[in-house]
């Protein structure tokens, strides 16, 4: 994962030379990671539960997905 980071790192180098403008990513640190994937887990839920207690299947299935995206990132071992 980390090369293909690399990779498009360098690819949006080039576009921004080309363009002529100085455009800085965001190279957060562990911590802003996980904060960011244990409010994601929380809002899925929400969404979860408004899908199930309003009937709308397809909210519950995208609080589903929400759910286990965040909390496999959560869950993966850490450099």
């Amino acid at each position: 994962m980390y090369q293909f980071v690399k990779k498009i790192d360098k690819s949006f180098d080039k576009v921004n030379k080309f363009l002529g403008v100085s455009i800085q990513r965001p190279h957060p640190s562990q911590k802003t990671i996980r904060i960011g994937s244990i409010i994601g887990t929380v809002l899925g839920i929400i969404v979860l539960i408004f899908g199930l207690i309003g009937g709308f299947k397809w909210s519950a299935i995208g609080g589903i997905l929400i759910v286990l995206s965040n909390l496999a990132n959560l869950l993966s071992p850490k450099k």
